[in-house]
């Protein structure tokens, strides 16, 4: 197959592989990817006594387009019966962000996505937020294992309110350990780097503080009180009644037409975020959860003129690539970003790509080809980055796919009291009536 790497002329894929790391697809994984054990109770019996789970994480910007059948995202994004749990994330799903407005709902998707994952999963939560959409699966052999599951959104687009850009995260207890998991949207523009940075801080910091909330009032109404407001129903109450007709009119298309970002996308805070005193010292997220996870179109962009990035793309420059990725720098740099790890960054860049081919933007704007799609995780010797890579096959979109595995180690013991002063541990003991409960959101708007 002959792949081009520019708008301008085409590079066979074996030539640039000889220079150009191998990416850490699922083929080339750093361990096998095997197949679960054939039976509910041996795949159960397993994690229970290795506490081994397999994670696949999904991120994909789909202008609006159609996605490919069930059957050619089961062979190129999920292969059956490796995971025990399934994490999608995706922007400009089904609709436009305009026509998301009135439309969130993505019924549709999670029907194509629940054909290609297959039957041996659940869908524990899915939560929209006008264009984007997570959705989680879990095995059905671990379901006994998922408690405290919750999911919200934090809205970073027009008036820090409506939701053409922002986070969507789902939180969940595997066992005994807890977990994270946050698609995101973030700003556009070659050069709003520190905006990205800003939506960054917020929508963290701002999921950490209201999911403790969240837990904090499912805590009260157990104990029969109730003075801490509902956030379901308050983000719910503003979610079509907020917009005139000259606000829906108003909406735009694509902000990344726009040449001010600052209009769109007001930030509560203009420090200097390459500082690397600006801020607080970790990521709030970081000490929350035993496990997180934060993915999406964060769409940080690789410095440089369309020309310089092409050429190092035709000399295959992958180190002079990677040095000048926005985010990279940040992961460094910037203590929002401390305690966050990414896998081998080792695939091409995924956006922006002409439709239904493989060259990279050749409209009048010809976008600087860039990483925008990534998947960084909590970094910990508890988890293992097994693939990381794109999926160049499926050219519905300017973007390409990107996936991730990982191996993570949970905590399946509970501390015990026998009553004679000494503790001790014990299998962990699912609670007795939990049973697997889909659970739907849409939004278009929310008020933090």
């Amino acid at each position: 197959m002959t792949m081009l790497r520019s708008g301008r002329q085409s590079i066979p894929t074996p030539l640039l592989l000889k220079n150009w790391p191998r990416p850490l697809s699922d083929d080339a994984s750093s361990s096998p990817i095997t197949n679960l054990p054939s039976t509910y109770e041996e795949i159960s019996r397993h994690v229970e006594n290795t506490g081994e789970i397999l994670i696949r994480i999904v991120t994909w910007n789909q202008e609006a387009r159609q996605p490919p059948p069930p059957h050619e995202l089961s062979k190129l994004l999920f292969p059956r019966n490796k995971y025990h749990v399934i994490a999608v994330g995706t922007q400009e799903c089904e609709n436009t962000i305009a026509k998301s407005v009135f439309f969130p709902s993505k019924k549709h998707w999670e029907s194509t996505l629940e054909s290609s994952i297959g039957n041996d999963y659940s869908v524990i939560r899915s939560h929209s937020l006008q264009a984007s959409h997570i959705i989680l699966f879990v095995h059905k052999s671990i379901g006994h294992l998922i408690s405290n599951v919750q999911s919200l959104a934090v809205a970073t687009g027009l008036g820090d309110t409506l939701g053409n850009k922002g986070g969507i995260g789902i939180t969940l207890s595997i066992a005994n350990s807890s977990f994270i998991f946050i698609n995101a949207h973030l700003g556009a523009h070659q050069h709003a780097t520190t905006r990205r940075t800003n939506e960054f801080r917020r929508i963290s910091s701002e999921m950490s503080n209201l999911m403790l909330l969240q837990s904090s009032r499912n805590d009260s109404e157990t104990s029969g009180r109730s003075e801490i407001p509902d956030l379901d129903e308050t983000a719910t109450s503003t979610n079509h009644h907020m917009f005139t007709d000259a606000d829906r009119s108003s909406i735009v298309e694509d902000v990344d037409l726009l040449d001010d970002g600052d209009i769109y996308y007001p930030s509560r805070q203009h420090s200097d975020d390459l500082r690397t005193d600006s801020g607080p010292k970790t990521n709030p997220l970081i000490d929350n959860f035993d496990y997180v996870f934060w993915f999406g179109d964060l769409n940080f962009r690789i410095n440089g003129t369309r020309e310089v990035v092409d050429g190092m793309l035709e000399n295959h420059m992958h180190d002079a690539l990677l040095c000048n990725d926005q985010l990279t720098m940040l992961m460094r740099f910037n203590r929002i970003f401390s305690g966050f790890a990414e896998g081998p960054l080792n695939f091409f860049p995924t956006y922006k790509f002409d439709h239904d081919s493989d060259h990279y933007d050749s409209s009048t704007r010809r976008r600087v080809p860039s990483w925008t799609d990534r998947i960084l995780f909590k970094s910990d010797v508890n988890t293992q980055v097994l693939s990381y890579c794109s999926a160049p096959d499926i050219r519905t979109s300017d973007h390409r796919p990107v996936y991730a595995t990982f191996k993570s180690r949970i905590c399946c013991t509970s501390t015990r009291n026998d009553g004679s002063g000494s503790s001790g541990s014990k299998e962990y003991e699912a609670p007795a009536n939990w049973e697997i409960r889909r659970e739907s959101k849409n939004e278009v708007c929310c008020i933090s």
